[in-house]
């Protein structure tokens, strides 16, 4: 792609994320900032002990892929596993809803997979990723590819190449997790086709988000209950290596109970 259309793809991108003023600010922020170690490449110990590529930021202007939608992306950046297996486990617990065996795991925005890497510890029926930018679904494709060579999965894993708000729902319960992928107006678009095909539904779709940032859209859907929002602690091996994480972030849980 030439430079130039680099350059408006990403002044776009923080035109519709940051508006005018933050756009700005960035620019100066950028113009004043001295040159750091690469600390974003640092292999997260998940990486090491796997041999897996899930380490890493992108942020959201440069997570093109030619799609109507790359303004909204957020950026890419792995989630802490002892935050994803807390919730997990806070979210099994529950006993309101049906056994974990009979749930797809849906990962939205699911970038270098490494948390459809991790729901293989858990037992669902599938766990699906969705990733609409080709580069990060091929490397998500690798690690599912190195993750089952090495044995950890007893239940089917895939990654799909689309644009979230695209994405058909499988039959029966449904677990979607969204670590803030993208911005309001794709989440919309993805609540939208929930109120669609679940209307005439009589399984369950359960949804964990992180860093519920637009969660006011399931709030205010009318068919959503929202069951928990709270903090979740970071395991001292995270806390050393994920320098993007902080301790007041939210993490909230809702459930699909229809629109009356």
């Amino acid at each position: 792609m030439p430079k130039l259309s680099i350059a408006w793809s990403k002044l776009r991108w923080s035109l519709a994320q940051r508006g005018v003023g933050g756009t700005l600010r960035a620019v100066i922020q950028r113009a004043r900032r001295t040159p750091r170690a690469q600390t974003n490449q640092q292999l997260h110990p998940f990486d090491q002990r796997y041999g897996v590529d899930t380490s890493g930021l992108i942020g959201g202007g440069e997570l093109r892929s030619g799609h109507r939608h790359d303004v909204f992306n957020t950026a890419y950046y792995g989630m802490a596993p002892s935050r994803f297996r807390q919730v997990m486990q806070r979210w099994i617990a529950d006993n309101s809803h049906p056994a974990i065996e009979n749930y797809s795991f849906i990962d939205l925005g699911c970038g270098k997979g490494r948390a459809v890497l991790m729901a293989s510890e858990f037992g669902f029926r599938q766990a699906i990723g969705v990733e609409l930018h080709s580069g990060l679904a091929k490397i998500a494709e690798a690690n599912l590819a190195r993750w089952m060579t090495d044995g950890h999965i007893a239940f089917p894993l895939k990654i799909v190449r689309q644009d979230a708000a695209d994405f058909e729902f499988p039959s029966g319960a449904c677990l979607l997790y969204l670590f803030h992928p993208f911005t309001a107006p794709v989440l919309s678009r993805v609540i939208e086709r929930i109120e669609s095909e679940f209307a005439g539904r009589s399984a369950q779709l359960d949804v964990i988000y992180f860093n519920p940032e637009a969660g006011e859209l399931f709030e205010t859907s009318g068919g959503f209950q929202r069951l928990w929002t709270g903090t979740v602690d970071l395991s001292q091996e995270d806390a050393a290596a994920d320098w993007v994480a902080s301790p007041g972030d939210l993490c909230s849980i809702y459930r699909w109970i229809g629109q009356k």
